[in-house]
């Protein structure tokens, strides 16, 4: 068998974006020992790097607005419990930002009395860059370690819970092993998935597949921004079908609004598993605000990792079974010693996902893309490689699969028309029976779907959901 290397720690974070870097950093300053890994190349692009630079801003004065505002821009959709949070701790997330030395510009207040924007000060196409050099410089200084080029394949799962994460390093073409016992997911979402996306390469839900067959529950999958012009929607929508041949070369897949199921502390339902950023879903619901998914990410971020250091002393992770690595590294190599290309079976999938399950759906094109899926087997013998692009690419191309058929499987389950979410042929919002959040667990004979009433702590009268593309502004005080 190939070599491998096992790596002790307490938490390892999975993603160098903002979320990623914010859980690094506060893991280490509350004393863990900390490794934060990525796939991609040290200062590679990441939705951090081409972020817009808006951040959601609050006061304590303005902190109800701003949870009002989440709430319904979201179609009541969203975990009260975690947008609270979220406005609560916006302010402090952004003070300890200038506390490292970022600079912001001045508040943008969205009206009088209420909440608006900050931009971090730098300026130009590497802005967000700069920010995370500032961030992963600070983590460093604290004791995280960085390291790149390291795919994961999977999460490793004991009787208690999480015990690690398996990867495979590029360069040395073999498999790298940590055993920790708490697993902060900070990957993005996985608007890669589709052949027509903002996001860079790489955006491909490694995290969220990763989580949901390692038994955690994931929330509203089938909750997609994407950026199409509105007329043409609203004309779709009024006509009840799907988008024809001309219609599918517009628009392109921004953000995933749903993912890991969190709860209030940033905590999945496994033992052991936590999540940040794009990557978890129960905040926004169906639409989310402009400049909220950084705030996500910074908020989030700094909240999970240090949460994730504390539980790490209650947990010992560190017993995982000679069988259990030795079934990891197996998988490992089969993807090593593959000879088949990855890159067509990536590209039938992304295909398959824009036709069925893209920006416009309906309960035919859902089951089409579904069957689709199923005639495609990306886990079959030799499909890897020993270069570097054929193995990532081999690793993408199963999680990309495994990610289309997950919200495949949510879409037929919602039939509405909900912010993001477009139906063709249930083109209205439907607050009496659909006003639920779709979970997906994978279960002993296969994916277990349930829908819940989301969260209502607070604000507990749905108004009528907005229907709309891209990342909403600041909706009206009148109600």
């Amino acid at each position: 068998m190939t070599q491998r290397s096992i790596i002790d720690c307490d938490v390892v974070v999975l993603g160098t974006g903002a979320a990623g870097m914010m859980a690094a950093l506060s893991a280490a300053e509350a004393g863990a020992e900390v490794y934060c890994v990525s796939k991609m190349a040290p200062r590679a692009p990441s939705c951090t790097t081409r972020a817009y630079g808006d951040i959601t801003w609050s006061t304590d004065e303005t902190a109800d607005e701003l949870f009002r505002q989440v709430v319904e821009t979201g179609g009541f959709l969203g975990n009260q419990k975690l947008v609270r949070r979220f406005a609560q701790r916006v302010p402090s997330a952004l003070s300890a930002l200038t506390a490292i030395g970022i600079e912001l510009d001045e508040p943008r207040p969205a009206g009088d009395g209420m909440p608006g924007t900050v931009r971090w000060s730098y300026r130009g196409a590497d802005s967000g860059q700069e920010l995370l050099d500032e961030v992963g410089d600070e983590a460093s200084r604290a004791g995280a370690r960085f390291m790149y080029g390291l795919v994961a394949t999977e999460l490793l799962v004991g009787d208690g819970g999480i015990g690690g994460l398996a990867t495979i390093s590029l360069k040395a073409r073999q498999p790298v092993i940590f055993s920790a016992p708490q697993v902060v997911i900070a990957t993005g979402g996985g608007a890669c998935l589709y052949p027509r996306a903002d996001n860079p390469g790489g955006t491909t839900g490694d995290g969220i597949v990763m989580a949901y067959e390692a038994g955690a529950e994931l929330v509203d999958l089938e909750l997609i921004t994407f950026a199409y012009p509105p007329k043409r929607v609203a004309d779709v929508l009024q006509r009840g079908e799907e988008l024809r041949d001309e219609l599918l070369g517009l628009g392109h897949a921004h953000y995933f609004l749903g993912g890991v199921r969190i709860d209030a502390e940033g905590a999945g339902s496994v033992p052991g598993l936590m999540a940040a950023g794009e990557a978890s879903g129960g905040l926004f619901g169906a639409g989310r605000l402009g400049g909220s998914a950084l705030g996500d990410c910074f908020v989030f971020g700094r909240d999970v990792g240090r949460a994730a250091a504390i539980a790490a002393e209650d947990r010992d992770a560190r017993d995982l079974s000679d069988d259990l690595i030795d079934a990891a590294c197996q998988r490992i190599n089969e993807i090593l010693r593959g000879e088949d290309d990855p890159a067509p079976v990536a590209e039938r999938i992304r295909e398959i996902a824009w036709q069925g399950i893209g920006p416009v759906k309906t309960e035919a094109s859902i089951t089409r893309a579904l069957a689709e899926l199923d005639a495609i087997d990306p886990h079959r013998d030799g499909l890897g490689g020993a270069d570097r692009d054929s193995i990532r690419t081999a690793v993408e191309a199963r999680n990309m699969h495994m990610l289309a058929w997950l919200v495949a499987t949510a879409s037929l389950k919602r039939k509405e028309t909900r912010g993001c979410y477009w139906r063709a042929d249930h083109s209205e919002p439907d607050n009496e029976t659909q006003l639920r959040n779709i979970v997906l667990r994978k279960g002993a004979s296969g994916c277990e779907v349930t829908s819940q009433p989301p969260v209502m702590t607070e604000l507990r009268e749905p108004s009528h959901p907005r229907i709309g593309a891209g990342c909403f502004g600041y909706i009206s005080r009148d109600r």
